[in-house]
């Protein structure tokens, strides 16, 4: 029994190293799919395919990069329909994995994106020198867009449209550290204490063997 249970640890592990991953997450305005059998080893000129989570209607395909990267841009189609995108790694060898980009996240690129028309958001201009007058209040000019009011500011559309943009910028890092704690797998240390448990289950179960 001890003989088959190490024989199939010992025969599981090939296997598991050959599992390909998949992790993708919303960038700006594109999606960024990333694709590996662990975290050193990236599939190469993998097929990743899209599809509508939906309607299950393929929208397109590509093949990832030496780094095991693809990225596609988010077409007003795929904001329109308001569904969720379904993506399916092929890596060879029958090695398949899918990971589903969720309706909300893209719904928040969607709001990010500029809208056709739109007026760019002017730049702040130099702050001009204040003047103090002789009560000792100062004047600030008009243009400083310190008081209410002023015409030419960006509106809260805009304001909503450069803060989701940078949160993406800031956060794209983080999601990609959390894709490749997905594809580390388990640690030796994991191993180790999976076999220990077998060990001892084998244990157990020859001293209940011998009681009479």
């Amino acid at each position: 029994m001890a003989g088959l249970c190490l024989g199939l640890c010992l025969t599981a592990s090939p296997a598991g190293a050959h599992r390909v991953n998949i992790f993708a997450f919303v960038d700006g305005d594109a999606v960024v799919v990333e694709c590996g059998y662990n975290r050193s080893q990236k599939v190469r000129q993998g097929t990743v395919e899209v599809f509508d989570a939906e309607s299950g209607e393929k929208l397109l395909q590509g093949l990832t990069d030496d780094k095991g990267v693809f990225r596609f841009p988010l077409s007003d189609a795929m904001l329109r329909a308001g569904h969720a995108l379904r993506l399916r790694i092929i890596a060879g060898e029958g090695h398949q994995n899918e990971w589903i980009v969720e309706a909300d996240e893209l719904a928040a690129a969607g709001e990010a994106r500029p809208s056709p028309g739109a007026a760019p958001v002017a730049e702040p201009s130099a702050p001009a020198s204040a003047s103090a007058s002789p009560g000792g209040s100062v004047s600030l000019p008009a243009s400083s867009g310190v008081s209410g009011g002023a015409s030419g500011g960006a509106t809260p559309e805009d304001v909503e449209r450069i803060v989701n943009a940078a949160l993406d910028a800031k956060l794209s890092p983080i999601k990609r550290l959390l894709g490749e704690q997905v594809e580390a797998g388990p640690s030796l240390r994991d191993i180790i204490g999976g076999i220990g448990w077998i060990f001892g289950l084998i244990g157990v179960a020859a001293y209940f063997r011998r009681r009479p």
